[in-house]
């Protein structure tokens, strides 16, 4: 299927037409635009074709990045142009709260009530993650864990070119990987610059949580500072990493780089479950999925939320709202299916491991550090400009000037 660049402007309410039998509801899903594909576009076909006469759902397809999709969410609402659904509601806290206290969203509670399996379909400790702490559940995420975890996705012919048929459970094994791989002329590790610095950082983030301290760190939501030994292995670690990537990693964002891995330029990336639709089944039996080293994985269904938003028809509201029970149902009904890859296969093993689990740095730490500070300053201390006390000290200057605006 081949899509065009779809228009920035979301429809507004009073836009929306209805026949007299469907109810439209108008929607902008985001296009991929290194492989042209959406990942709603089976979502939109089934939905359609399960309601069909009664609910109709009405595709803007926009080719945009990741980042880009979630900056125009921004836009939209500073403009009052919100899509009536929102997909990657719960990546920005901040945002999210914005959205809450300026009573921009649906609470979906009395639907979640009035479902006959919503709510079972719903992992309890998910639900309560995505319940807001002021009242109300706002946000709707795939109701089971087993489609947000993230570790490590890696070319299996590359690494057993030099030697290993598994991927490595210990840190020190993790480095004489990288070695071996670097010696052959492999790029081991497809990492980015910008951002939050997402595929770096999940490394990292992993690595100290593999002890007591940086567990008890990474566990507290927006600590008062980051001038620890925790954060300063996280900073050495993260340098560290840089020697075993791209010469010019910085200049490219997370979408290119992953384009870069599905590419084969580099033997793995730190990502999730979410990717594997950009790889595209097609090349499933190419790649496997591992834990990090020590047996952790990162989990983060908050990231799979959608939302639906006020200002339209209680018709069209009732429709998105029947778009997310849809989406729940669709999850849980193929929640445990292997198609029998390599990668499938070894994604469902990890799950099944007893494993640990951290949680995502994107929603513990300051959204302008992550988003600003760190594309503004990590460059310097990776080029060895800025050194990790002074880096950290940095840190916690920003967050103070965060919080003294709040």
């Amino acid at each position: 299927m081949i899509f065009c660049c779809g228009c920035s402007h979301s429809p507004e309410p009073e836009l929306v037409l209805q026949t007299e039998t469907e109810v439209v509801i108008p929607v902008t899903f985001r296009v991929d635009p290194l492989t042209n594909q959406s990942d709603n576009e089976q979502l939109v076909k089934d939905f359609n074709g399960e309601f069909a006469g009664e609910y109709r759902m009405e595709p803007n397809w926009l080719i945009e990045s990741t980042s880009g999709y979630r900056n125009k969410l921004k836009q939209w609402n500073v403009l009052d142009q919100l899509p009536v659904l929102i997909t990657d509601a719960g990546f920005d806290y901040d945002f999210y709260r914005v959205l809450t206290q300026n009573d921009r969203l649906v609470d979906l509670t009395p639907w979640m009530e009035a479902s006959d399996f919503w709510l079972d379909a719903m992992n309890p400790d998910i639900l309560a993650g995505c319940a807001d702490p002021d009242g109300g559940v706002f946000l709707s995420p795939l109701g089971n864990n087993i489609h947000t975890y993230a570790g490590i996705i890696y070319r299996e012919d590359l690494l057993a070119s030099v030697g290993y048929r598994e991927f490595p459970q210990t840190w020190e094994e993790f480095w004489e990987c990288l070695d071996a791989l670097k010696q052959e002329g492999i790029t081991p590790l497809a990492l980015h610059g910008s951002g939050s610095y997402w595929v770096p950082m999940l490394l990292a983030t992993a690595y100290i949580y593999g002890d007591a301290e940086g567990k008890d760190f990474l566990d507290e939501r927006l600590p008062d500072s980051y001038q620890n030994d925790e954060m300063r292995e996280l900073m050495e670690f993260l340098r560290r990493l840089y020697g075993y990537t791209f010469p010019d990693a910085l200049e490219f964002d997370y979408d290119q780089t992953a384009a870069r891995f599905i590419d084969g330029q580099a033997a793995l990336i730190a990502n999730g479950r979410w990717m594997f639709e950009t790889i595209g089944e097609k090349n499933y039996e190419k790649y496997r999925f591992a834990p990090f080293p020590g047996g952790i994985l990162m989990n983060s269904p908050q990231m799979s939320a959608w939302a639906v938003t006020k200002g339209y028809s209680d018709e069209v509201t009732e429709g998105a709202v029947k778009v997310l029970e849809f989406r729940i149902r669709c999850a849980q009904d193929t929640k445990d299916v292997s198609d029998g890859s390599t990668l499938m296969d070894s994604y469902i093993a990890a799950t099944e491991m007893d494993y640990r689990v951290m949680p995502n740095f994107q929603l513990q730490w300051e959204q302008e550090i992550q988003n600003e500070f760190f594309t503004e300053y990590m460059p310097g201390f990776l080029a060895g400009e800025i050194q990790t006390d002074e880096f950290l000290k940095m840190m916690d200057e920003r967050v103070e000037e965060i919080r003294s605006k709040k």
